[in-house]
């Protein structure tokens, strides 16, 4: 289905106001990741959570979010009210973090399973919801605008999600020492509840839009599977999925390696979180120009290439200045990837098949996403001592997962298509791929560099000249709430059905 409308009602004045919301709300939902999700799993292995439980908290956001993701599109439909679903669904996200605060000020034998509980629901609301924002966004910014608002949203919530990052990293630090790690934790995720509850807030004062539901052209899962005319999207779904599970195989346990392993704190923990978030952004003109350049799929297999050294690097040291480097390579390689599969699945449909195979995209990596989750888990829970080539426990997964992301990258990259057509795998191709991921970075570190740190420099510069208008306008739409009391809040709420 697709909505029609475009916004034509509202006033100039209402849409600007509106996108300064949008992006309010943006930099609002960072500060939730970067002081909540981004120290969740760190919390759990505080309260003593083994490797499999840490796996099953990587695990069952994605598998939530999966299951839901076949029912958002029918909610949408039966709500009709894009805004009140987005608002429903943020304070339902906003509330699942108070059960997780509770379970850490007054812990108990299911502490860590509650945590997982809550956590895994707050996700799964917050993927719910994402094609009605999406919809509904997309009807307020102006099309000839939206590269550059949604450019400039993104470069804020980047920049926000590593400032609370890193500074959440510090107050946990500190505050371990003076009141324990249990209620540091607990600190940090009431003010993900605080940031999440204001994107509730942020929503009420964006306009609404008039929303009309009609039926559109879809991709079923049985199509992709019998008709040889999707051949193309199937061998990209099976490439995304295996290369979700390898990639999960051994994530969810640099968090526990970090700090239970290695012995470093939970401020360590946060600056290298930290430093991976702004290599990310640094890195992001590179690929950008690299994709005009060469296209979506010379891109893609590139940093395909690149990603099985990912967790191969932290097999070589331990030492906090090699494991900021190993940050930066992270950064780097996964900034490009994103890109080049967002990019490259668009491209790969027409604009009607879109929405429909998109939400294929999502329920296969994310079914797979979770499954790595869970098997490298269990990996570490039935075979935690088995050793081999003198690596054990979670090195040995951190080798395994090397060895299966360079499997799926040898057995599926050569027959990724491009644009609908055949792959060539030509020398020239297989030499522009080498020198993506092998010469340009050297020869040009340091203008690629320079237009990195331009690109942070204009960030910062904007974040500066927007950010205290954007400040205002958060902070005047909670005071004018705060004035109207909470009968006017409960008033509107229960008005609305949905997510």
């Amino acid at each position: 289905m697709e909505g029609i409308g475009g916004g034509e009602g509202l006033s100039d004045k209402e849409r600007k106001s509106s996108m300064r919301l949008i992006t309010a709300e943006g930099m609002a939902y960072s500060a939730m990741a970067g002081s909540g999700d981004a120290y969740v799993s760190a919390a759990a292995v505080a309260l003593g959570a083994s490797n499999f439980y840490i796996g099953t908290l990587t695990a069952l956001p994605h598998f939530v979010g999966a299951l839901f993701q076949f029912g958002s599109l029918s909610a949408l439909r039966i709500a009709k009210n894009r805004k009140m679903l987005v608002m429903i669904g943020c304070l339902l996200q906003a509330l699942t973090w108070l059960p997780v605060v509770a379970a850490l000020v007054w812990p108990s034998e299911i502490s860590v399973e509650l945590i997982i509980l809550f956590f895994s629901l707050g996700s799964g609301f917050s993927l719910f919801i994402n094609p009605a924002w999406s919809s509904w966004v997309s009807d307020i910014v102006p099309e000839n605008e939206r590269a550059r608002y949604f450019a400039n949203r993104n470069r804020l919530m980047q920049f926000t999600l590593f400032a609370v990052t890193f500074l959440a990293g510090v107050a946990l630090n500190w505050l371990e020492v003076s009141i324990g790690a249990r209620l540091a934790f607990a600190v940090a995720f009431f003010f993900a509840f605080l940031a999440r509850f204001s994107t509730v807030f942020l929503h009420w004062k964006t306009a609404d839009v008039k929303y009309e539901i009609q039926l559109i052209k879809e991709i079923g899962m049985k199509h992709l599977f019998l008709l040889p005319a999707y051949r193309h999207e199937l061998w990209f779904l099976w490439f995304v999925a295996l290369m979700s599970f390898a990639v999960q195989f051994a994530s969810p346990f640099f968090t526990p390696y970090i700090l239970e392993n290695l012995n470093y704190d939970v401020g360590t923990l946060g600056v290298l979180t930290a430093v991976a978030v702004l290599a990310k952004i640094v890195s992001f003109p590179y690929w950008g120009k690299i994709i005009d350049r060469f296209g979506n799929r010379t891109a893609l297999i590139a940093c395909a290439y690149a990603a099985p050294f990912v967790p191969f690097l932290w097999l070589l040291s331990g030492n906090f200045w090699m494991l900021v480097l190993f940050q930066l390579y992270s950064g780097f390689v996964w900034s490009g990837y994103d890109l080049a599969v967002f990019n490259y699945a668009l491209s790969l449909v027409s604009r009607e098949l879109r929405p429909s195979f998109m939400s294929k995209y999502n329920i296969f990596s994310g079914v797979f996403y979770a499954a790595g989750a869970l098997a490298g888990g269990a990996f570490l829970q039935l075979f935690g001592d088995v050793s081999f080539l003198g690596y054990s426990g979670i090195l040995l997964v951190f080798l395994i997962s090397t060895l299966m992301r360079l499997t799926v990258v040898l057995l599926f990259t050569p027959r990724l298509a491009e644009g609908g057509h055949e792959p060539q795998n030509t020398s020239q191709e297989r030499a522009v791929i080498f020198d993506i991921v092998a010469v340009y970075p050297t020869q040009g570190a340091v203008h690629h560099a320079l237009d990195g740190w331009n690109f942070t420099r204009k960030a910062v510069e904007s974040t500066v000249r927007h950010g205290s208008r954007i400040i205002k306008t958060g902070i005047s739409t909670t005071g004018e709430m705060l004035k109207n009391g909470s009968r006017k809040i409960i008033s509107h709420l229960p008005k609305r059905r949905g997510l």
